[in-house]
């Protein structure tokens, strides 16, 4: 496994960590009921392969996924980056604050390695959350401060209202079917020094040639599916005859060829989710599988 710094922070992450949103609900395949001795599982065996960067929030779950994290690390916290979230409800100074104290309870643990914000709220202003963010970091609560799904603008003026401290990294979607980072926002990040999290990096499924014509997931995932398909079904399958051919030829799978593709920026890390401990291992492997020039020039 490769490893990078997160910002400034002084902190190492892997290049592929463990995204828990699925972790702690019936979605995203658990069935109608959760499994959370196979959740334990998958993010044991993550930290076997390295991938010791488990990225949650207050809102997977209702809290479970940060519960079922804290359970699941509770004898190796020292060597596990944990990232959460605070919720868009609660970045007023004192909800920070307390939303903060009650992810501390459920991951069993006195400090949190990156505290994000999870979604801007133009409602309440950003100068109590940062304010909040910085004294939370002096007081050794968090180690590093983040923000999540904010546009450049936004990043810069998070880092203006932290004027002793910095922002370590800015979450975002990003993957073969959601560029737009490349615009601004990658560029960016690369000047400055600040780590991107990309979430979703296989388009919650759709990159892995296992959903196409003739094979529509189920539920939530058909509404996925109907997201990225929509006005781009050509482009789509085009897309995966070309990630098929390179993982034919590399002796990969599709999946890793994409998430190589999302990491392959030396600031970029990415999450993927997985259900499964076998799905943990193709993920890891991922960041061995760098892609060539011509590969990425294929890809466009």
């Amino acid at each position: 496994m490769q490893y990078v710094g997160l910002g400034h922070s002084g902190i190492q992450i892997p290049k592929v960590g463990l995204g828990a949103w699925q972790i702690g609900s019936s979605y995203w395949g658990w069935g109608r009921e959760f499994d959370r001795e196979s959740a334990i599982g998958v993010i044991r065996t993550a930290l076997d392969a390295g991938m010791n960067f488990i990225d949650t929030a207050e809102a997977y779950g209702g809290g479970r996924s940060e519960d079922v994290i804290g359970e699941a690390v509770s004898d190796v916290r020292g060597e596990v980056v944990i990232a959460t979230k605070v919720g868009p409800t609660h970045l007023t100074y004192r909800g920070v604050r307390k939303a903060l104290e009650h992810s501390l309870e459920r991951l069993r643990t006195k400090y949190v390695d990156l505290y994000q914000v999870h979604w801007p709220n133009p409602l309440i202003p950003m100068r109590g959350t940062m304010r909040a963010m910085g004294d939370l970091l002096e007081e050794g609560k968090i180690r590093a401060i983040g923000v999540s799904n904010f546009s450049l603008k936004r990043l810069e003026r998070a880092r203006q209202l932290l004027p002793e401290h910095d922002l370590a990294s800015i979450q975002v979607e990003y993957n073969l079917l959601r560029r737009d980072a490349e615009i601004e926002l990658i560029p960016y990040c690369m000047r400055e020094g600040i780590t991107l999290i990309a979430y979703s990096p296989i388009a919650q499924g759709l990159l892995t040639g296992k959903y196409g014509p003739g094979k529509m997931p189920k539920g939530l995932q058909r509404k996925i599916w109907m997201r990225f398909r929509y006005g781009r079904a050509e482009k789509l399958e085009r897309l995966l005859q070309i990630l098929k051919e390179i993982s034919r030829n590399r002796g990969v799978t599709i999946p890793q060829v994409a998430l190589n593709w999302v990491i392959r920026h030396h600031n970029v890390v990415a999450i993927p989710g997985a259900k499964r401990e076998e799905h943990v291992k193709e993920n890891a492997a991922a960041a061995e599988c760098e892609l060539s020039d011509e590969e990425l020039k294929k890809i466009g």
